[in-house]
């Protein structure tokens, strides 16, 4: 189970983090750092499913130490380390999850709540476009792979 905590680690390493997301790729470092101040801390044991398939859940994680497999109906489809992420739709549109992610390791995570993207989304219009295109270059990435 997921143990909420703030570390004495700055928040340095977890901005430089967001900006390698593509759908945080190029917001300013101050739209970086609010989104890192925001975060929260989580530590999982290995074993420990941080999300599991089907379930409403929003927040989005971003991986800074161990490991994590991606499951879908049960089969292994990827695996997670270091400065890897996951839920970066489930924290705009919180629909269920499409995939289990378990702890293979100990893993210590961040993760944002779509509550906090949403007040900075509608405090930003320029971020709000930002994102949007960072998302909507994704889609079109994703198309090109399967044509």
């Amino acid at each position: 189970m997921s143990r909420r905590q703030r570390s004495g680690a700055g928040t340095a390493e977890i901005v430089a983090a967001l900006g390698q997301v593509g759908l945080f790729q190029g917001l300013p470092r101050k739209t970086l750092q609010f989104l890192a101040d925001m975060s929260r801390e989580h530590t999982f044991a290995a074993g420990d499913e941080i999300v599991v398939q089907g379930e409403r859940s929003g927040r989005f994680y971003l991986i800074m130490e161990g490991g994590a497999e991606v499951q879908v109906n049960g089969a292994t489809i990827n695996v997670l380390g270091p400065g890897q992420h996951f839920g970066e739709y489930a924290v705009i549109d919180e629909e269920p999850r499409t995939a289990t992610v378990r702890a293979t390791t100990p893993v210590r995570a961040y993760s944002l709540s779509p509550t906090t993207l949403r007040s900075l989304l509608k405090e930003d219009a320029e971020l709000t476009y930002r994102l949007l295109r960072n998302a909507c270059q994704r889609v079109r990435t994703l198309q090109s792979n399967i044509a």
